[in-house]
């Protein structure tokens, strides 16, 4: 009966947990999240990019109504556009194309086709805009228009001089034909004079209100930004036709310089599917490239163009700097050091020096200079449109005597007009400051600006347009024998223009007689020439009797200056002043090994790199008798260098250097002698790292080659005692390693070290009690034998 009872309990119990586990099933859950779909696309199958034949395009939105076009016109939900059937593209084309669904329209979307193009080793961009917009013969962008005053040369008018932005669909290409960035995008015009020119220039703005309000990509590679809100698309200004590449060549050969300029990068860019020609794209000059490029607020700056032409902030600041360069001799040093702290003076005899250089005749044109708006903000100068330098309208224009152009009081309301003249003719009434000037531009025909090197910089721009330049003449019915000989034209000036300029230069400062100074740099180090040149093994240039010349010497790590020699010349000071005397100066600089008292004692001891989890370390040992303050200490890879703080390592101590010490300290929380910081990070398959004293005296160096690890390992040296430089001496432990204490084989062969000298001993006591042993039974034996004998 309770074996019945107990089934029938067992029975209803199981069927009670079944009703209740299907009523939870049909009973939605209050936690339940509501399906929201995503925003209304449209794509295209297959992907925009390169293809060598006709292509089969598909256009997708599951749900919605498609619309499209071809020519480059925005699509519109009208029967005559609305999508039914795959494409067949037979020529390069731009689809663009939307969605509609319940009443919701999408965002416009496109897609490029390039189909049979030539290969090339530029970036590819894409433009698709309504052609009536751009190409209408009366009211078009980029023609000439019905209301252009065709008697006046530069046509008032036109439609091309136009503001107006458009909304276009903005492709970029990379060389590996991938798109990183497609967006809808500003279209605008761009350009002064150039805009007479059949190819246009244009800009590209990024905008909320189109899609993403930056263009996200690194548009000129490591070096440029990650992200920007303009792109300028230049047709090279009035370089058009010429050599293409003016403007890019000159900024490019100051970019070193204590200038503000704009990255260079050459491109084939599409309007609506068809071939439109070589671009430069460039950084756009505003406030966003300022905040860009420098930490400011892009809000909080005043930004000047021309004479006093506000673009941003407020004119006041500048113009009580003039007021005051007006009513005041700058040959005073106190007046002179008020003006250096208003304005870079560094920054603006670069710019000046360079405007002379390059001859650029339209110089006093194009101005533009910005401050951050605080108490210590100076104004800087920016280098920008030198089109018109490098003989473009004058094959001699290496003959031109620009250092009179550019300070001439009374110069035309055009190129020269007084005002645009006026800082560098007050800066001149300085004594040091015309100094400064003629000693760095001497320094900067010696290097920078030196015939061979220039000539060699062209040289690298003509061969990188070679192979893509015959599309772009063809496009414009340009000649490829005039663009050559532009190119040639160029490197005439570069080999001429020093020659001229040094004469110049002679004659405004009255420098003297030219002088050649040659200097020979031995092994171990370099030499700086004026702060502005820095040069190895040897450094040959030309100067003046009365510009005096300053020579440093810059040990390398592991080095020391000895000396400076020469005729008449014998010094160990590392600083050296030459006043050119004589017509030839012969000079050598001498190095040599310099090696620290502690070298073999302070040692890199243990090291983990590309360690995710505590990021990189490394481990030093003093493995001396002494204590040592290693502030001022160097820990060095190949380009990069780390100097120590203030610590003192005990004798026999250890102390971890690290990337990140919050990270470090969550992995090893016990270490205490630690230095965080690391301003460089470990390759993990080959690296060197080395260790010098604040004098640059060689006390440690670590190379190794290793096989790829694919988990978390230290490099360890065997024993403090060994050769670190010997790779045999070292060995890889897998996991997070032991910083800050001995190393497992040193701890391992401690013990075992230990374990044998107890065995030793115990041999040599267990050795000597048996002696004893023996000794006693033998004294014993000998007893006994006495005693009987005396029976």
């Amino acid at each position: 009966m309770d074996k019945r009872i107990n089934t029938i309990s067992l029975i209803l119990l199981l069927w009670a947990l079944l009703l209740c586990s299907g009523m939870g099933a049909q009973s939605p859950s209050i936690s339940t999240q509501q399906y929201e779909p995503g925003p209304l696309s449209v794509e295209f199958v297959p992907a925009a990019g390169f293809y060598a034949d006709s292509v089969r395009v598909q256009l997708l939105a599951p749900g919605a109504r498609i619309y499209y076009t071809t020519d480059g016109s925005e699509p519109r939900p009208v029967a005559a556009l609305r999508y039914t059937v795959p494409l067949i593209l037979r020529r390069t084309t731009v689809v663009r194309a939307l969605a509609l669904m319940a009443g919701e329209e999408s965002h416009g979307f496109s897609a490029p086709y390039f189909i049979n193009e030539p290969e090339t080793g530029f970036p590819v961009v894409s433009v698709a805009a309504p052609p009536g917009v751009l190409f209408d013969p009366v009211h078009g962008l980029l023609k000439k228009g019905v209301n252009a005053i065709d008697s006046i040369w530069y046509k008032p008018g036109a439609n091309f001089w136009s503001r107006r932005e458009i909304k276009a669909n903005f492709e970029f290409f990379e060389t590996d034909g991938q798109r990183p960035w497609a967006n809808e995008a500003g279209f605008r015009l761009f350009g002064g004079m150039s805009r007479l020119f059949p190819q246009k220039s244009f800009s590209i703005t990024a905008r909320s209100r189109y899609g993403d309000k930056r263009i996200r990509h690194r548009i000129f590679g490591k070096k440029g930004l990650k992200k920007y809100k303009h792109l300028v698309f230049r047709n090279s200004g009035s370089d058009f036709g010429k050599s293409h590449f003016r403007d890019a060549l000159m900024t490019h050969l100051v970019k070193d310089w204590n200038l503000d300029v704009q990255q260079y990068r050459p491109a084939h860019v599409y309007i609506n599917g068809r071939y439109w020609g070589i671009y430069n794209i460039r950084e756009k000059l505003n406030r966003y490239f300022i905040a860009g490029h420098y930490d400011v607020d892009k809000d909080s700056i005043d930004l000047i163009e021309h004479r006093l032409s506000r673009k941003y902030g407020s004119t006041a600041h500048y113009r009580q700097l003039l007021d005051f360069l007006k009513n005041n001799d700058l040959a005073l040093p106190a007046n002179y050091a008020y003006v250096q702290s208003q304005m870079d003076v560094d920054n603006f005899m670069d710019l000046q020096i360079a405007q002379i250089y390059f001859d650029n005749q339209d110089a006093g044109g194009n101005i533009r200079f910005w401050r951050p708006q605080t108490p210590n903000g100076r104004w800087r100068w920016i280098l920008y449109d030198t089109d018109w330098g490098f003989s473009l309208n004058n094959p001699k224009g290496y003959r031109n005597n620009s250092l009179q152009f550019h300070t001439d009081p009374r110069g035309p309301h055009w190129p020269n007009p007084p005002w645009s003249t006026f800082l560098l003719r007050k800066l001149l009434e300085n004594k040091d400051f015309r100094q400064e000037f003629a000693t760095r531009f001497c320094d900067y025909l010696n290097k920078d600006l030196e015939e061979a090197r220039v000539i060699g910089t062209i040289d690298k721009f003509y061969k990188r347009l070679l192979p893509e330049m015959p599309r772009h003449l063809q496009r414009w019915s340009l000649s490829r024998k005039k663009w050559e000989a532009e190119v040639e034209k160029m490197k005439t000036f570069a080999n001429a223009r020093p020659r001229y300029l040094r004469q110049f230069l002679k004659k405004k400062f009255n420098l003297g007689q030219e002088r050649t100074l040659t200097v020979e740099v031995g092994h171990g180090g370099k030499i700086a020439v004026n702060g502005h040149i820095s040069e190895r093994e040897h450094f040959s240039g030309k100067y003046f009797e009365k510009t005096p010349v300053h020579l440093r010497a810059k040990p390398d790590l592991g080095y020391r200056f000895v000396r400076w020699e020469g005729e008449g010349i014998w010094s160990e000071s590392d600083e050296l002043w030459l006043e050119l005397t004589r017509p030839v100066w012969d000079i050598r600089c001498v190095f040599e090994k310099y090696e620290h008292p502690l070298a073999g004692k302070i040692i890199i001891n243990e090291v983990s790199c590309n360690n995710r989890q505590s990021k990189d370390w490394v481990e030093i040992y003093n493995n001396s008798k002494e204590k040592v303050n290693l502030e001022g200490w160097i820990l060095a890879d190949r380009k990069n260098k780390f100097r120590f703080p203030f610590y003192i390592l005990p004798p026999k101590g250890y102390v971890v250097v690290c990337e990140d010490s919050a990270k470090f300290l969550r992995v090893h929380p016990r270490v205490q002698s630690l230095i965080g910081g690391l301003s460089f990070g470990l390759n993990k398959r080959s690296e060197t790292i080395q260790l010098f004293s604040p004098q640059t005296a060689a006390v440690d160096s670590v190379g190794w080659t290793l096989d790829p690890q694919d988990t978390v390992f230290s490099y360890d040296l065997l024993l403090p005692t060994l050769d670190n430089s010997d790779p045999s001496n070292w060995e890889i432990t897998f996991g997070n390693g032991s910083p800050g204490a001995a190393n497992q084989f040193y701890l391992v062969s401690r013990i075992e070290a230990r374990r044998h000298l107890w065995m030793q001993i115990g041999t040599a006591l267990g050795v000597i009690f048996i002696c004893l042993i023996l000794l006693y039974i033998r004294r014993k034996d000998v007893s006994s034998f006495g005693r009987r004998r005396e029976i």
